[in-house]
């Protein structure tokens, strides 16, 4: 899970458009066929639909009605109006099919699949340093295409997630181009009213990237996380700053391992010792010796994906995740206390459990005033507008997105819990390593609310607090005025129809 308070996303379309080269040459692509679930061999119609989630728990009575790879928008635009033909039928879309969920497959929709959208096509405009590109192209397949160029964009920590999927569960950034989807394309998740064909996303220069890590005994938990927690709020903003407990790959039977992470996003190496030595140093105050240290070692983009990729759930797993942002108000002692069982009872070898700091900057505005240079005099609803209302009427009521983002859920602690194991005889036992450990910290009143990215809404729904009172009711706002009967599927919740 990355941060996504710290995404640069730049738009739904670019201002001003750049003005880019495709790396590959477009063609015009014969139309995509639309495969109904009615005329289609059924172990067909179930490979195509599961094909490209990657967890192997899969609810069977979800069964869409059809399914499409759509190529170009006017493919997208025959499923839509095939589904509109249909009072009950909706519309699914999957990017990299990355959710713990499979929010995608959804009982009589019409998903569609984006990988084959503009054939993958990845454009960048060296004035601007702007990259675009559709939905499906990978945080790691769009990191190796800036890395040639000299730039990065702040993806995902796994690379085979869809920058859709990554994307529309936060970001940040400003556009005076439908500011209500704008706002709501920044955590509305599954439940944007729309269906996003390509990302304009600012770059930044790819510094150099350093790492220290600390592997230490699940015994010291407490004055780890404590020293961590306390280090936290005053440590360089470069930094990215997590503890881990998890099983060695070669150990079955040992206690799992607490590893404390701090990377260093920097233009030199110099500029990292600066923001690591801190830290390092600080271990003189720590009552307990690291089993193993590792300071400021040079790493990449690419070699963080690898080991992100080799230790997330392998093909054929099943997988159970949640997660929450805790009370900013929690003493370190407190925040050790409510995680210690959890982080040191994980149900499998390949569970994890990850805290995840997010001061200093979860103490800043998440709103944001418009860049320099615009005003809100700006066409502030170009594009489509609601039937029913006047131009004028929708820009007033337009105003109040400016600026604005759903994303509003943030804390000092942030903390998930991954279970994943191997044969369906442990889902149980998986499943309330999860649910109890939630209820546990629900029940002492220290849960803020909830990452949209890492949720299960039928297993947990936290609350519905993913976001706060006043953004979830925008948010609905927005999805009533762009999709007024459901057509788009939105949240896979306790209510969600199947066979």
């Amino acid at each position: 899970m990355a941060s996504p308070a710290d995404t640069p996303l730049s738009g739904l379309t670019p201002e001003p458009a750049p003005e880019a080269k495709p790396d590959t040459e477009s063609t015009s692509p014969d139309p995509a066929p639309i495969h109904l679930r009615t005329s289609t061999p059924a172990d067909i119609f179930s490979s195509q639909i599961w094909s490209r989630t990657f967890n192997q728990r899969r609810d069977a009575t979800r069964l869409p009605f059809g399914f499409c790879k759509p190529r170009t928008v006017a493919d997208i635009i025959a499923a839509v109006e095939l589904a509109n033909s249909y009072p009950n039928v909706r519309i699914s879309i999957r990017s990299g099919g990355h959710s713990w969920a499979a929010w995608s497959a959804r009982h009589e929709a019409i998903l569609l699949d984006l990988i084959d959208l503009d054939g993958g096509c990845v454009e960048y405009h060296d004035r601007t340093g702007i990259v675009s590109c559709p939905p499906a192209v990978t945080s790691g397949e769009l990191s190796a295409f800036l890395g040639k160029r000299g730039r990065m964009f702040p993806g995902g920590h796994c690379p085979d997630v869809g920058m859709g999927g990554f994307l529309l569960q936060g970001g940040m950034g400003w556009n005076c181009k439908n500011p209500d989807l704008f706002f709501a394309a920044r955590r509305a998740g599954p439940g944007f009213p729309g269906i996003v064909t390509r990302f304009w996303l600012r770059t930044v220069a790819l510094g150099e990237v350093y790492k220290s890590v600390y592997l230490f005994s699940t015994e010291q938990f407490n004055a780890v996380l404590q020293w961590i927690i306390e280090i936290s709020p005053t440590a360089h903003h470069s930094l990215e700053i997590v503890l881990v407990s998890q099983h060695s790959p070669d150990c079955s039977t040992s206690p799992p391992t607490l590893i404390a992470a701090f990377t260093s996003f920097s233009p030199s190496r110099s500029s990292s010792l600066a923001a690591l030595s801190p830290i390092h140093d600080s271990l003189q105050s720590l009552p307990v010796v690291p089993l193993a240290q590792h300071f400021c070692q040079p790493t990449s983009l690419p070699k963080e994906y690898a080991q992100q990729l080799a230790t997330n759930a392998r093909p054929g797993f099943r997988t159970r995740s949640d997660n929450a942002y805790l009370s900013p108000h929690l003493s370190p002692d407190e925040t050790a206390s409510v995680l210690k069982k959890a982080f040191l009872s994980l149900p499998t070898k390949e569970s994890s459990a990850l805290w995840f700091a997010m001061a200093p900057t979860s103490s800043r505005s998440l709103d944001t005033s418009p860049p320099h240079g615009h005003s809100s005099s700006l066409d502030t609803n170009s594009g489509f507008n609601h039937p029913s209302k006047k131009d004028g009427d929708i820009n007033k009521e337009n105003d109040k997105f400016k600026g604005r983002m759903a994303l509003s859920m943030q804390s000092a602690h942030y903390v998930a819990l991954y279970a994943v194991w191997a044969s369906e005889k442990d889902d149980e036992r998986c499943d309330t390593w999860i649910w109890e450990s939630f209820q546990e910290m629900e029940a002492k009143g220290v849960v803020e609310g909830s990452y949209l990215g890492d949720a299960d809404f039928q297993f947990r729904e936290a609350g519905w607090r993913f976001w706060t009172e006043e953004k979830r009711g925008m948010l609905e706002e927005v999805r009533a005025r762009w999709d007024p009967t459901g057509k788009i599927c939105s949240f896979l919740d306790k209510d969600e129809p199947h066979a």
